[in-house]
């Protein structure tokens, strides 16, 4: 029978290579089983049975050659002819059973060699979704917007492909973050290179303080049709109470649609409509167990699934601009020491030169506030009763109000701190408001300068306290870093030093 639909004909016909041979196979039994039916037949298989009927034929036409024949010897060899109807059916009877064990062998056959063409059929078509799946796979990796040409039969060889590529798009980045030397390249480069891998609308870096949870944007990477973000300053208490613990664990934050999200507060998806953010992709940035900031992504056209490899993509990405970050402060540290070092003997030469106290109070106080980049530098000289302080000496920036010449009396510094100030304690308040020793008063009085942080050491002329040298930060809480605090002390020691040495001079003049 002849198939009857297209299906059909794909389902027998698989191959050019597999239907010749079938056919070949056809060809032989059909041939065999021709020739043992030929061989068979009854009067073409047995000459004798053949010859005894031309002998009944003749028998027929000349009685006389009969009679002829029942004269014949008893002795004759011959088989009587009542035999032949016999050997015509046990014949017959065999041919038909060979002729149905080769049928049946010949429809088995066919059945067997159809069912291995359906199970072929089947597993082609299965190993072509296999293929096309490892291939969209690797396809939504690169994000490039065409399929790489599949290099394996097999899913497990394309998963390999997927984990190749990851690992050398990181090294990629590794190695452009390890050659910058500088830490604002390298959070450039950072930004820029995350935005050009996950194709995503903008990437920043918020830098946080860890003293209040503070953040700035520090670094950003955005397409040109959306706002920018760079230098934004964000105190957001929800992050500082309830986030910033769960960051420093390594959380991982994937907000596919922000209308949808129900951990986000109004306030907070009003602050994102404001730089068009449907979707956003947070990571940790950590340093030694310590948070630094955050990396962000935000998807601004639309809504934005995430898919769980960009995903991984990302947190190990924050992980390495972690550890880059880590290298870069260990350079600059050491070049900084170097310039501190080169500073610390620049303002003592300076100190040393002059030889007015009142012009190496001022000279003091500029160059402090230099070293140390802060909004103000004073230095309080007390009286031998340390029953007032006056400020004789001051460095601010044009924005603060000045306080030079101010005369405080503060009873918290005598009876607490001057004991301690006269063995050369150094002290560093990152937040006034934080400070448990802090009185309301002093609060209010610091407030009145607009002081929010600051760093006090003592100036020591010989074996006595000749005042305090203090530095303010005026716009906002700071933590002061161990080598600014070091700088800060050792240029209070040569400010002593100096001291002494020019009212040494005055006292000889």
């Amino acid at each position: 029978m002849q198939p009857n639909s297209a299906f059909s004909q794909q389902q027998v016909e698989p191959s050019v290579a597999t239907r010749p041979s079938w056919q070949k196979i056809s060809r032989q039994i059909q041939a065999l089983a021709l020739a043992i039916a030929i061989f068979i037949t009854p009067g073409w298989g047995n000459k004798t049975s053949a010859a005894r009927a031309s002998d009944g034929e003749i028998w027929a036409q000349n009685p006389s050659t009969a009679t002829d024949r029942t004269d014949r010897p008893a002795n004759d060899s011959s088989e009587p002819p009542q035999e032949l109807p016999l050997v015509l059916i046990i014949e017959t009877v065999v041919a038909a059973l060979l002729l149905i064990g080769l049928i049946a062998a010949y429809l088995a056959n066919r059945a067997r060699t159809r069912q291995q063409i359906a199970a072929t059929l089947a597993a082609e078509e299965l190993e072509r979704q296999k293929l096309h799946s490892a291939d969209v796979a690797v396809a939504r990796l690169t994000k490039q917007g065409q399929f790489i040409e599949p290099t394996s039969a097999y899913l497990p060889a394309a998963i390999e492909v997927e984990a190749s590529i990851t690992s050398q798009v990181l090294k990629e980045i590794a190695l452009r973050l390890r050659q910058c030397l500088y830490l604002e390249d390298l959070l450039n480069t950072a930004v820029k290179e995350v935005r050009r891998t996950i194709a995503t609308d903008r990437v920043l870096i918020y830098s946080l303080n860890p003293t209040n949870w503070e953040g700035t944007v520090v670094a950003e990477s955005v397409s040109p049709e959306w706002a920018q973000t760079i230098g934004l300053k964000i105190d957001d208490p929800c992050f500082r109470h309830q986030h910033a613990e769960m960051y420093k664990q390594g959380r991982i934050r994937s907000i596919n649609n922000i209308y949808e999200e129900p951990g986000l507060t109004d306030c907070h998806i009003k602050l994102l409509e404001q730089f068009a953010v449907k979707a956003n992709l947070i990571a940790p940035i950590l340093r030694n167990e310590q948070l630094l900031g955050l990396m962000m992504a935000h998807q601004c056209s639309g809504a934005r699934v995430w898919e769980s490899d960009e995903i991984d993509l990302f947190a190990r990405l924050a992980l390495q601009i972690g550890l880059s970050i880590d290298q870069v402060n260990f350079l600059e540290s050491q070049e900084k020491e170097v310039e501190r070092a080169q500073l610390l003997r620049d303002i003592t030469l300076k100190l040393r030169q002059t030889l007015s106290l009142e012009e190496l109070l001022k000279i003091a106080v500029k160059e402090v506030r230099r070293a140390i980049k802060t909004d103000r530098v004073v230095i309080y000289s007390l009286d031998p009763d340390y029953l007032e302080s006056t400020v004789v000496a001051e460095s601010v920036a044009a924005s603060w109000p000045q306080i030079v010449k101010l005369k405080i009396d503060d009873p918290c510094l005598k009876d607490q701190q001057m004991e301690r100030y006269k063995y050369g304690y150094v002290r560093a308040i990152d937040n006034i408001y934080e400070e448990p020793t802090f009185t309301e008063c002093y609060i209010k009085m610091l407030e009145q300068f607009d002081v929010k942080a600051q760093l006090v050491a003592p100036i020591l002329k010989t074996d006595r306290l000749f005042g305090l040298l203090i530095a303010h930060q005026c716009d906002r809480s700071h933590h002061w870093e161990k080598p600014d605090i070091d700088l800060f002390s050792q240029l209070a020691t040569q400010v002593g030093f100096a001291v002494g040495q020019v009212s040494l001079l005055e006292q000889m003049d």
